[in-house]
């Protein structure tokens, strides 16, 4: 079973009560409080994924980090550890991000671009992409040098690679006759 499909089986639960319970806001900020925490501390997330730790002290330690968060939250961060499941909390928070959106009418999508994208260039992108996709998006910008150019665009199952790199190896395939 795939990791996010996996992590989608826990966050789905953690959603429902959340919007039952009306903390959408609360719960979304502790994840990404969370995700924030996990990326700046590689410490944090090795001890959490450690096997020869005992799943009483990870629940303790998040328990205390995250002693002023929702008990619902704490709830999810306890089942998780419990199922042995710590790799999936990378995956938290955007999932979480993704149901509220859905929720709401709300796509959400990835503009990956080489350098960082000014707010009126990435404004005009939301507002062409809504147009052909025929709903509200929420885009997130991410910086892929590797690109060297020009846009990718990830929205749903939909790929739209316009990137420079894309175009270097399709002309690389042309000129060894891998495609015609």
């Amino acid at each position: 079973m795939s990791g996010s499909v996996l992590a989608r089986r826990y966050v789905q639960p953690l959603f429902e009560v959340a919007k039952e319970k009306g903390q959408l806001d609360r719960i979304g900020q502790d994840l990404a409080d969370l995700d924030e925490l996990l990326a700046a501390s590689p410490e944090l997330k090795g001890f959490l994924s450690d096997p020869s730790v005992e799943r009483a002290d990870k629940r303790g330690v998040l328990d205390q980090i995250f002693a002023e968060a929702s008990p619902y939250t704490r709830n999810y961060l306890r089942l998780v550890v419990d199922k042995n499941r710590t790799d999936i909390l990378r995956q938290t928070n955007r999932l979480f991000k993704e149901l509220v959106a859905a929720d709401k009418g709300v796509n959400s999508g990835v503009v990956e671009s080489a350098a960082p994208l000014k707010d009126d260039q990435l404004a005009n992108i939301k507002a062409v992409l809504e147009k052909r996709f025929k709903t509200k998006l929420a885009l997130e910008p991410r910086i892929v040098p590797e690109l060297i150019g020009g846009l990718r665009i990830q929205v749903g199952n939909t790929l739209i690679d316009d990137s420079i790199r894309n175009r270097l190896n399709n002309l690389r395939r042309v000129l060894a006759g891998e495609i015609g």
